[in-house]
Parts: C-alpha cells; sequence; structure tokens
C-alpha cells in the first residue's frame, strides 16, 4: 500500500501563523485596554441596563463560537465527499499522510458532529443564561434596585 503526502504549503502556514500572532495581539489590548473601559461603562450605568449589557455581551461572546463550528461542518463535509483527509485541494501546514476511505468518513463525520454540538452548546448556554439573568433581574432583593419598588 503507497502512501500518498501532501507537502507543505509554507506560504499557507506563514499567513496562518501570522494571523494567530495578530488575533493574540488583539486578545492582549482587549484584556489590557478593553476590559477595564468597558468596566467603567458598566459601572456607570443603573442596574438594570448594566446587566442587560452584560447579558448581550455574553451572547456575543458565545456567538463568536457559531463561524468556527460551521467551517468544522465544512470541511468534514467536504471529507466525506472525497472520502480523503486532507481532500484534495485542502491545504496543510507540515507533510501529511492522506487518509482514505472509512478512516477518512470516521474523521469527516465526526468533524460535523463536533461542529454540529457546538452550535447546540451554544444555542444552550445563551438560553441558559437568558434564563440567569431573568431570575436575577426577578430576585426580591435586587427587583427594588432594577425597578425601584418596594417589596
Amino acid at each position: 500500500m503507497e502512501k500518498v503526502i501532501i507537502k507543505t504549503d509554507k506560504r499557507y502556514r506563514r499567513n496562518l501563523f501570522t494571523a494567530y500572532l495578530i488575533l493574540i495581539v488583539i486578545g492582549v489590548v482587549v484584556v489590557k485596554w478593553g476590559i477595564p473601559a468597558f468596566r467603567w461603562y458598566l459601572v456607570a450605568l443603573p442596574p438594570k441596563p448594566m446587566v442587560e449589557t452584560v447579558e448581550t455581551f455574553i451572547h456575543i461572546v458565545l456567538m463568536l463560537f457559531i463561524p468556527a463550528a460551521a467551517y468544522l461542518i465544512f470541511v468534514g463535509r467536504k471529507i466525506c465527499i472525497f472520502k480523503a483527509m486532507p481532500y484534495p485541494g485542502m491545504k496543510v501546514i507540515h507533510d501529511t499522510v492522506v487518509v482514505t476511505g472509512k478512516k477518512a468518513l470516521v474523521r469527516g463525520w465526526s468533524l460535523m458532529i463536533l461542529g454540529a454540538i457546538m452550535i447546540l452548546m451554544v444555542i444552550v448556554s445563551i438560553i441558559i443564561t437568558h434564563q440567569i439573568i431573568l431570575r436575577l433581574k426577578n430576585a426580591p432583593i435586587i427587583r427594588p434596585i432594577f425597578y425601584g419598588t418596594e417589596v
């Protein structure tokens, strides 16, 4: 049995790692300056808008996982179609032996299932976060702060 090896695409690897470096720098900037600024913005808000803003922020952060999940589903589907991993035309960052047949199908289906589970977890997390915030808003101790009424 002859092994087929796909050679490294060095330009693709360089671009990918440059993108990772840029994302890390953006993350450091957000943690260093963005989060403290957001915190000061929240402190200045009244309690009800503050909780709603935090809830919206949490939902946006959770939804950032959906494109990654969609990409996993896309790649898994292509692997299943071509019955090869990496599929023809796929770029790799190191020399890779092509896996074909049933092993490739298992890997493709695994990626698609992982992507679907990620999307499901995002949806469930958003629902649970919303329910927690609703319970927090309706708690007897918190209600006067939000609505300005006594219990």
